[in-house]
């Protein structure tokens, strides 16, 4: 009797081993999201620098874009206004986590201004 509940004991011990093995494979991503911001009704390429991959889209009413599950690697980004290029950058895709695309503001405004640094001591 007592080797039944051991036999048991060890089912279950490998059935949850099992388990927690199967949830972290799962938290591993493979995959990665890009993101910005440009004028509403902008065309927006993203293409992956070192096999090609490409896909596209246009930014919504709010000006905003998003590419999700991208493959990881570098990325450039394209925005297009009225058949010209408004902006080219190139962005990172990491695991999991969403690159921020510098924002592609409309030809009436002016880029933000940056910050001069201060002088040294």
């Amino acid at each position: 009797m007592a080797f039944v509940s051991i036999r048991r004991w060890q089912y279950l011990a490998l059935s949850l081993l099992l388990a927690l093995v199967s949830f972290s494979a799962l938290a591993q991503r493979a995959d990665g999201n890009i993101g910005g911001d440009a004028v509403p009704g902008d065309q927006v390429q993203v293409q992956n620098t070192g096999t090609g991959f490409k896909r596209e889209t246009v930014a919504d009413e709010g000006g905003k874009y998003r590419f999700r599950n991208l493959p990881l690697g570098e990325y450039r980004v394209t925005v297009t206004r009225n058949g010209e290029a408004a902006g080219n950058f190139v962005v990172v895709v990491r695991p999991g986590a969403t690159a921020r695309a510098p924002k592609v503001v409309a030809d009436t405004e002016s880029p933000p201004e940056t910050a001069e640094p201060a002088p040294a001591n």
